[in-house]
């Protein structure tokens, strides 16, 4: 039940983003269906259709509350009125680009003309690609406030909409001056980022280029210091996840935590918070992204269950996760970086057992030394169900040698995250003990970078293609998703 409440509380989410009845009408909404479950309680499927309507008039109720009206103080009130000087603070990691980088500018103060006042809200400013600016930095900014373009057309890509969901309704695309000032403070935000620029710093000093950077973005979630073609060759070549810290990082965070605290000899409840503790940590190193949330909630719930000793689900920990970060701030489903996460994880729960059955019935996957080969495989084909047709979606860009790409670099990259760790523990504790162990680094990092940079010199390798509109995309959604769960139903029949 618990995954059909989950599943009705997203919907509801997005129903209040998309009609908003009034406070009033939901909380209705939400009592008759409360009532309704408990006159229905004996009738299971009237019981759950009553707490799953309840559940969703709740969702559109919290999507309401994540979008407050602009105070007198908002920033986004000074928007196209003429030259404005702004004070505030980076939050989160710039976005890199080929023009330049993109910083979010937490507002302090404002000052318009000779009037100067307190100030609220977020601010997207655009950046030339140097200096590079990081998380924590105050700035002080001269430019003209912009509100972001909507969409023209019905269907196309509404930027004003994709920004609103970051918490960000104003910009400023060319800015006039831009200045750094003192730090202001030091709270634990900021000393776990700069903890992070002290590992990347490190990281940078024990290998070359592009080794360095890779290793940066697969442990460290960094993607920023990665070249332009390097970057592309990961896009040409469907490996980008590779470079993104996800689910697969947390697990063998997880396992070498149990292991670490077997050996300890730590008690139960003792082993779970000091692993949640460290989880928690490295996700916010790791810069906190929704995919990362959800991964990190999913690990969480993970070992919770392990401790608890009960039987962990895994459809009921992808919904929980979801439920859990989608309460904690709606607008996260808007998120191009969590839909993929998610749909990746679903499609391998779902799709993962078929598409092994069939591939290691073949050969030469079905040799045993293959093994290795053959899963990478099956994780690529199984995942690209679900997630292949919101990447035409969003990009328009088909890799066709994806499959191959994947099969030949994914199970390296286990050596390199472990080897990685090493060389950094090594590098933080004596710089020339980093760079011997930096060594043994470098070979699985070359072999990726190398062969992503061979697979994607074909220029059949990724062609692009007219994205898929929003009703195609739906469709197809809805094919699969029919007929997984028809399939799924003769399974427990049988």
């Amino acid at each position: 039940m618990l995954i059909r409440l989950a599943i009705a509380w997203m919907l509801g989410v997005v129903a209040g983003s998309l009609w908003w009845p009034g406070a009033g009408g939901l909380w209705a909404l939400v009592g008759a269906g409360a009532l309704a479950a408990l006159a229905l309680r004996r009738t299971p499927r009237g019981r759950d259709l009553a707490l799953a309507l309840a559940c969703a008039a709740l969702g559109a109720l919290r999507y309401g509350a994540s979008v407050p009206p602009a105070g007198p103080e908002d920033v986004r009130r000074l928007a196209a009125r003429g030259e404005l000087h702004v004070t505030g603070t980076v939050t989160g990691d710039p976005r890199r680009s080929e023009d330049g980088q993109q910083v979010t500018l937490q507002v302090e103060a404002t000052r318009l003309g000779a009037a100067s006042r307190p100030a609220e809200g977020l601010i997207l400013v655009a950046l030339p690609p140097f200096p590079i600016y990081r998380h924590g930095d105050r700035l002080a900014v001269t430019g003209v406030l912009n509100t972001p373009r909507a969409a023209e057309r019905p269907g196309d890509f509404d930027y004003r909409a994709y920004l609103a969901h970051r918490g960000i309704h104003v910009l400023i695309p060319v800015p006039k001056e831009v200045r750094l000032l003192p730090a202001a403070g030091s709270g634990p935000l900021r000393l776990l980022y700069e903890a992070r620029e002290a590992c990347r710093a490190t990281m940078v000093r024990l290998l070359p280029e592009p080794q360095a950077s890779l290793i940066v973005g697969i442990l460290l979630g960094i993607q920023s210091s990665i070249p332009d073609d390097v970057y592309a060759n990961f896009s040409a070549t469907g490996t980008s996840h590779i470079l993104v810290v996800s689910g697969w990082n947390f697990t063998i965070v997880a396992a070498l935590l149990g292991g670490l605290t077997a050996r300890l000899h730590l008690g139960r409840w003792s082993a779970f918070w000091l692993t949640l503790a460290i989880m928690w940590v490295y996700a916010m190193f790791t810069g906190g992204s929704a995919a990362v949330l959800r991964a990190a909630v999913m690990a969480s719930l993970m070992v919770l269950a392990r401790s608890s000793e009960r039987r962990s689900e895994p459809w009921t920990l992808l919904l929980s996760a979801c439920w859990i970060i989608s309460a904690a701030d709606p607008h996260t489903l808007w998120d191009l970086g969590f839909q993929l996460s998610s749909l990746a994880t679903a499609s391998l729960f779902a799709f993962a057992r078929p598409v092994e059955g069939w591939i290691s019935g073949r050969r030469p996957f079905a040799w045993p030394w293959m093994a290795p080969f053959t899963e990478a495989l099956t994780a690529t084909l199984a995942a690209q169900v679900l997630t292949l047709p919101l990447i035409l979606s969003a990009f328009g860009n088909l890799s066709l040698i994806a499959p191959l790409a994947n099969v030949l670099l994914v199970p390296v990259v286990p050596y390199a995250m472990l080897f990685g760790s090493l060389a950094l523990a090594g590098g933080l504790l004596w710089l020339p003990l980093g760079q011997i162990l930096g060594l043994l680094l470098w070979l699985p990092l070359t072999w990726i970078a190398q062969g992503v940079a061979l697979l994607a010199q074909p220029s059949w390798a990724a062609i692009i293609i007219p994205p898929l509109p929003l009703w195609m995309l739906l469709t197809y959604y809805a094919v699969v998703g029919g007929v997984w769960w028809w399939r799924r139903g003769l399974r427990v029949t049988t």
